[in-house]
């Protein structure tokens, strides 16, 4: 299982850190809603670190993909299929989350693309 770390933003917002990117997590008054859901194979961790802020993964509502990269959109559907929490994104990212299209590799500036070491 992966573990995910959680941090108390707010009483009603958490974040969620993956190893390599975020998400958050968000408490209304008896549903939750996820706002990404990392990458695949991370819905156990996922699901324990709602736990460990005291709430109940069953209570996921709604999970809101803001874009569709692998770290943003990974676990969606399996947390999905869990909890019956419906998925919010744009209407052109669907076919990815719905898995008839590949998810596609982020465009980088310069400034976001590892730095190679030369010897």
């Amino acid at each position: 299982m992966t573990s995910i770390e959680l941090t108390r933003v707010t009483p009603r917002l958490h974040l969620l850190d993956h190893s390599i990117g975020q998400a958050y997590l968000w408490r209304d008054e008896e549903e939750l809603t996820l706002i990404d859901a990392g990458w695949a194979g991370t819905a156990d961790g996922t699901e324990a670190a709602i736990r460990s802020a005291g709430l109940d993964p069953a209570r996921l509502r709604r999970i809101v993909l803001t874009h569709c990269h692998r770290d943003h959109v990974g676990a969606a559907q399996e947390l999905a299929d869990r909890h019956g929490a419906e998925i919010l994104a744009h209407r052109l990212d669907a076919p990815v989350i719905r898995g008839a299209a590949p998810v596609p590799e982020p465009d980088l500036l310069d400034w976001e693309r590892p730095s190679s070491s030369t010897a």
